[in-house]
Parts: C-alpha cells; structure tokens; sequence
C-alpha cells in the first residue's frame, strides 16, 4: 500500500459517511462504529480502505473511528431546516405552484410572483425557479429575472438537469441586454466613519460604491446616514429600458449639537432657584375673555336679534295686507289680524332683547380687551364680568357689572 492511497484513505471515508449519513439514525458510540464499519464494506475500494486504515495502527484506527462518529452525530443532529422537505411541505408547494401560474394566466403578475416565491421556499427546485425568473420578467422586474434565471440554471446543473440548466441560461442572456443599472457615488470626502447608504431601506456594502448595479424598474430612495450627521436622501425614477442612472452622496452636513444634560436640568431647575415668575405671554387670559364675549355672546345676541325682528316685520305686513289691522292700539282688524299683531309685538320684544344682549357683549368684550395689562405686567387681581338681562312689559335692557 503506497504512502499516498493512506492519506487517501480517511478523506475517502468521510466524503462517503457525509452522504450516506440519513441511513443511520442513532447517537451512540457503538452504533457510529457500526455504521463506520458498514461503510468499509459497502464503498467501492472497500478493500483497500480496510487494509490502508489497519496499516494505521490500533490509535490511529480508534481516533479515525471516534472522529466519524462525531460527524455523523452532529449530521444526525442537523437542524430541521436543513432537511428534505416533507410530503406535507411538497404538497402545499405544489397547491402555491399552480395558484401562481393560474394567477399569471390572468395577468396578475405581483401576487402570482408572491405564490411561487412561497412555493420555492416550501420545496426548492429549478422548476419553480425558472416559472417565478419568467413572472419576474413578465412584471418588468428585469433584474429579478436575470437573477433567477441564473440562480435557476446553477440549481438545475447541480442537479444535472442539463435541460432546464441550458434553458435557464438562455433566457439569462435574453434579459440581460434589457437591464437598468443603477450607479451609486459616493465622494471621498463623504466616507466618513460610520456612513451607511441605504437603497429602499436596504444597507449598501461599500465595496457596491461606484458599481453599475442591475436594479428593477421604478423608484429608488437611497439615504445615507452616518453619527453626529443629518440625513440626507434621495429618490432616482429608474425606466423600464436599458440604460444607466447615476446618483452622488455627497459629504453629510454636521447634525445640530445636542444640548448637554446638566444645562437642561439647570435651565429646569433656574424658575425654582430665583423665584422668578415666568414670562406672561403676550396674549393674556383677559384678552381670550374678551375675545370670547366680543366673537361669541355679541354675534350671537345680535344675530338672534335680527332673526326676531325680520319675523315680526312679517307678522305686522301679513296682518296689514291680508287682514287689514291698522296701526291704532289697539289694532281694528279681524280676530287673525289681532292674532299676528299679538305675535308680532312678542318677537318684536325677543327681538329688543337680544339687540340689547348682543350690543351689551360687544361693549363688554372692548373693555376688557382694552383693559387688558401688558405682557410684562404682574397678573392683576381677579376680574368679573356679569351680565344680567332686564324684561319688562314693552321694555328690554341689559344690566352690566363687573371689577376691572
């Protein structure tokens, strides 16, 4: 046995024990050594194999044992999402396979792309791949169907699938004259520690800077960030045709200082230490008082005032012209005119009283704007303001009092 088929030798078992790992279940030491032992015997070159691991020695043999049992432990213990799909897995991708080329049929591109891209994560194959490179390029997403062209075809030569690989790398180079390439420079005066450019949220390696990438058609924002730096971004419309966009960062502007925390807590605590009261504003309480009796309560009475007063004018005029009251106190008319006139002479005092309430507030509301202090006097003392409403039979008045 040649010094060169003994170094062969351990590599030849463990590239055999790799594959053939999902045959034996079991973590043991004895069964790795059984499943070891099997190995010898069934790969081709057995034989040789055998003679050139006992031509190691009995320590070497043992340690060449211990060290494929721990592999075929750790294969064994393989996180599930390495695993074969299951039979429930292949179904569900089967159902999103045909949902999605049924929804291709239909023209509805976006959510058929979505079920195929679904169906290749549940079970991944160079089939689904060049169905979901072709929905891709149907959409205008040429460069999501270049990349997956090329990704189909490298799945399907692995496999030795030389159709679909052959197919796949022909449709590649069909859309990839068709590709819009996006250019992003970065100044160097720009590369300040930390920057991070981004390309519709996603972070841009810099090793990308400068790099004509192929990118989809539509609308791009790129930001770039970097600490004690405003952000800035941008949005570049890529068309759906060959060609080359180009976008510059340029060098960041400074973010504004933050203010430092013992100067916060100082400003905070400044009012407390001086008893110094805080500044009144310009627009004091008073002149909202005012502004509220001035726009409110006068519009209001007034408007009330007018309402009455149009509907009393049309009770006299209807009294007058259809049941000829005259304008004697009281009226000589029919029993209805006396009615309307009756009516007319409540309004008309409704009417008086609301102009009076109405004018009362406008006067009111000027005085206490007028009255108001400065911004920079002290708060005077409490004010009042009252309104009282005086009705009598044929008269109507407001009374008015209050301390300023």
């Amino acid at each position: 046995m040649s010094g060169a088929n003994t170094k062969q030798a351990p590599q030849t078992i463990f590239d055999t024990m790799a594959a053939k790992s999902r045959r034996f279940p079991g973590s043991s030491r004895g069964a790795c050594q059984n499943i070891f032992a099997h190995l010898l015997r069934t790969t081709a070159r057995g034989a040789d194999i055998m003679r050139a691991v006992h031509g190691l020695g009995p320590m070497r043999v043992k340690r060449s044992v211990i060290a494929a049992s721990a592999l075929i432990l750790s294969l064994s213990l393989a996180p599930r999402a390495l695993a074969d799909p299951t039979a429930e897995d292949r179904a569900a991708a089967d159902v999103l396979f045909r949902e999605g080329r049924a929804l291709i049929k239909q023209g509805k591109y976006a959510p058929g792309c979505s079920k195929l891209v679904a169906s290749q994560e549940l079970d991944p194959t160079a089939g689904t791949l060049l169905a979901l490179a072709d929905c891709y390029e149907l959409n205008g997403e040429t460069a999501s169907a270049w990349a997956t062209f090329n990704d189909a075809e490298a799945m399907a030569r692995k496999a030795g699938d030389r159709r679909r690989s052959k197919e796949a790398a022909r449709r590649a180079g069909l859309v990839e004259p068709l590709l819009s390439r996006l250019v992003i420079e970065v100044a160097p005066e720009a590369r300040v520690k930390g920057l991070q450019v981004r390309r519709n949220t996603k972070p841009l390696d810099a090793a990308l800077f400068g790099s004509a990438i192929p990118v989809d058609p539509g609308e791009h924002t790129i930001e770039a960030v970097a600490p004690g730096k405003k952000v800035w971004s941008a949005k570049v419309l890529i068309e759906p045709k060959a060609g080359q966009s180009t976008v510059r960062v340029p060098p960041l502007e400074n973010a504004p200082a933050p203010e430092a925390p013992a100067a916060r807590e100082r400003a905070a605590r400044a009012p407390a230490a001086t008893g110094a009261a805080p500044a009144a504003s310009s627009w004091s309480a008073q002149r909202t008082v005012g502004l509220v009796v001035l726009g409110g309560v006068s519009l209001a009475g007034l408007a009330v005032g007018a309402v009455f007063g149009v509907d009393t004018l049309l009770k006299m005029s209807e009294a007058r012209d259809q049941h000829g009251c005259t304008n004697d106190d009281p009226p000589r008319c029919d029993a209805a005119g006396v009615k309307l006139h009756q009516d007319a002479n409540t309004t008309a005092n409704i009417s008086n009283v609301a102009f009076a309430a109405g004018g009362a507030a406008l006067i009111t509301g000027l005085i206490v704007i007028l009255t108001a202090p400065s911004s920079q006097a002290a708060p005077p003392t409490a004010r009042e303001v009252r309104l009282w409403p005086a009705v009598g039979v044929g008269t109507a008045g407001m009374s008015l009092r209050g301390s300023f």
